[in-house]
């Protein structure tokens, strides 16, 4: 907690935060501002009297007591015949014009003001009041706010354009172990089309991120069409892939389809640039942020794929890397490494069984497939699967198979006799990415298997698990100065491993991260009873994991549009785009395929800003160009309260020459604005949520 808090004051502390802050404020300001310019234009050129133009609700005062503490109205003044303000609350604005309020509430009164009152008699129209006005100058005014939305939508993505934007290109760094990407070798991959959209047309911006969208959009409508371009292929190559839920790894996505991919990473050392108690932090001399890895061995480094690559192959070897220090034109310098001890805490547990089998591998050649089991190498008990990796790695080298001992699918391990099948382990072509939730990765076979909780064999004589004991959650005990480490681990807490969503391997996971010595508290379970012990972190003989501990920035290429014309063409293109986008995601919601909680609040929209005005004025300017398309199509659904509900009584005036009746007009307008508050309370809430 403390750290998190140190975390946040340093945030605070940022002049860069505070600057990119201020850029989304000004932004999301400037969204919500055209809105309503286009409302306040169109009624000004009707000649309807607009009485109040404000960016923010001015609902009511902060108060305690009699006390006002903030007021409704943060700015206000008055031009002319119209009050231009700031409200309080930041969740839109309005256009007030005569005759006109979206209160249903106010709006008999709206009415009797448009006539002048009732104490006077008068029967006519005000000619300035908004009812005063025919019914497509009324369509008009209702409509130039979307307008305005999209005019400016292509303004901002012509602008990002014209000026330059840093974007993660759709390229694969490494693939969630068992996922249909990592069974079909998309590991350093391109992609260049899927589902016929071009992703390399050098007039279209498409980022890993648009990817990562169009498949969860895509992927109900059955396999997806890709085109890729392998690392050191000759040419591309089509494939068709079936995404799979439950791979994307965000709070409540579970139903959301994927392949599992992740970003390229590039070879530029982040800051801080390694991992402290990893073999990065005993570089000699020491890494620096900034620094660019350009050669492992005497192997050249093109991008992180390679980099991942290449440790992979010598995880169990000090390395010597060569380093551009200082920029393009700094110097070089030559760093070793050394191997990262993988760690364990004297536990060996039951392999379970196997998830997915690669395409094309040794173990796809053997015969072997998912939910078979291994229960034995070379005769002998399969042993810490951990270590796995490393005693393939080391037969691949040597060019000796192995015997594994295979119990088939759906066959009770305990009463069978194993098949044995031989096969060739290659050196791993791939590194694999870690990911406690998905087990462990054999790529010397090409195969993803689980790990149960369940002991198999204990390497500490003195200590009171047995084989057979079912692990039921472990805590690690940090010391002071493993605190910094509370930011990629929950490791102060217990790891509570009768929960579905953590399996052994999260405690695998864990271990990496602590010193040797650190003590584990393990709560097992041995015939109904619950027992307690301890145990150390400790270095496994003869095991190193394939990381070094070495952080790099992902990856990321400039586009720029030379020419104002073709800024202001793709300007286009991005707005079609990204309204596509939200229509897809809209359409999918009311079929329910997709669940309300991927909906986002103004803590969402607030979060994703500044995250995107971080890395740059342009990226800020794309997301207003999307958050632009979003707010002119919401505003544009035929629910009352909103510009499309407007729209909608208008349309049946225009049809029916006379107006909806009061009464269903109100009835609908309270409908939708309770559905609104219902709404808003729920995407408020979910950001909560995610929060916590």
């Amino acid at each position: 907690m403390e750290f998190v808090l140190i975390a946040a004051l340093s945030d605070w502390l940022d002049a860069g935060w505070w600057w990119s802050v201020l850029q989304v404020v000004l932004g999301l300001g400037a969204v919500i501002f055209v809105h309503e310019l286009g409302h306040f234009l169109a009624a000004k050129a009707c000649g309807v009297k607009a009485e109040k133009f404000y960016v923010g609700f001015d609902a009511f005062d902060i108060k305690i007591g009699d006390r006002v503490l903030v007021p409704r109205r943060l700015v206000h003044f008055q031009w002319g015949e119209t009050e231009y303000g700031v409200g309080i609350l930041p969740l839109g604005g309005y256009v007030k014009m005569l005759g006109q309020d979206d209160n249903p509430s106010r709006m008999a009164e709206e009415r009797e003001r448009s006539l002048g009152g009732t104490g006077g008699g008068q029967t006519k129209l005000d000619p300035r009041s908004y009812m005063a006005k025919s019914v497509p100058q009324r369509m008009l005014i209702i409509s130039a706010g979307v307008v305005m939305n999209l005019i400016f939508a292509v303004i901002f993505a012509t602008l990002a354009f014209r000026s330059g934007v840093l974007y993660e290109p759709p390229a694969v760094g490494t693939t969630i172990p068992g996922s249909p990407a990592w069974q079909n070798r998309l590991d350093g991959a391109r992609v260049n089309n899927i589902n016929g959209t071009p992703t390399n047309d050098p007039n279209r911006y498409f980022t890993f991120n648009h990817l990562r969208e169009r498949i969860v959009l895509d992927a109900d409508e059955g396999p997806l069409d890709l085109e890729i371009v392998r690392p050191d292929a000759p040419g591309p190559e089509r494939l068709s892939i079936l995404a799979e839920p439950n791979l994307i790894g965000i709070k409540g996505g579970e139903e959301l389809r994927s392949l599992g991919i992740e970003p390229q990473v590039g070879t530029v050392l982040a800051d801080p640039p390694v991992l402290e108690g990893q073999a990065a932090a005993l570089a000699d001399p020491p890494l620096e942020a900034g620094d660019r890895i350009v050669q492992i061995n005497d192997q050249l480094v093109v991008d992180g794929f390679d980099m991942r690559r290449i440790f992979a192959s010598y995880s169990d070897r000090e390395v010597t890397i060569k380093v551009q220090r200082g920029g393009d034109y700094g110097t070089l310098k030559d760093i070793r490494l050394p191997p990262n001890p993988q760690r364990g805490i004297g536990l060996q547990m039951e392999t379970g069984p196997i998830r997915a089998v690669r395409k094309e591998s040794p173990a796809a050649r053997a015969g072997l497939k998912s939910l078979d089991r291994i229960v034995s190498i070379d005769g002998e008990p399969v042993g810490d699967p951990f270590t796995l990796p490393q005693r393939l790695l080391v037969a691949a080298r040597k060019g000796r198979g192995v015997e594994l001992g295979i119990v088939r699918a759906g066959i009770e391990t305990r009463d069978a006799e194993p098949e044995i099948v031989s096969i060739e382990p290659e050196i791993p072509e791939f590194p694999f990415l870690s990911d406690p939730r998905f087990g462990i990765t054999l790529e010397a076979l090409g195969i993803n298997l689980l790990v149960t909780n369940r002991v198999a064999g204990v390497e500490s004589a003195d200590s009171t698990l047995q084989p057979g004991d079912e692990v039921l959650a472990v805590r690690f005990v940090l010391n002071e100065s493993q605190s910094r480490l509370s930011r990629f681990a929950p490791l102060g807490n217990e790891i509570d491993l009768t929960k579905e969503s953590s399996q052994w391997p999260a405690v695998d996971a864990v271990a990496q991260l602590l010193d040797p010595g650190t003590v584990a508290k393990v709560t097992y379970q041995r015939d109904q009873r619950i027992e307690t012990a301890e145990l150390l972190v400790r270095d496994l003989p003869g095991s190193f994991r394939e990381t070094r501990g070495i952080a790099t920035m992902i990856a990321r290429e400039s586009y720029q549009n030379a020419g104002l014309w073709i800024a202001i063409q793709n300007g286009f293109r991005q707005t079609a785009d990204d309204a596509t986008r939200v229509l897809k995601f809209m359409r999918k919601l009311i079929r329910g395929e997709l669940s309300v909680k991927h909906l986002g609040g103004p803590g969402t929209i607030a979060v994703v800003a500044t995250s995107e005005a971080s890395q740059g004025t342009s990226r800020l300017l794309l997301f207003l160009t999307l958050l632009s398309a979003n707010l002119a199509i919401i505003n544009f659904l035929p629910i009352p309260v909103l510009d499309g509900g407007h729209m909608v009584f208008l349309a049946y005036e225009g049809i029916f020459r006379r107006p909806v009746s009061e009464r269903l007009q109100v009835a609908l307008s309270i409908a939708g604005m309770v559905f609104l508050i219902a709404l808003m309370a729920t995407v408020i809430g979910l950001d909560i949520w995610r929060l916590t």
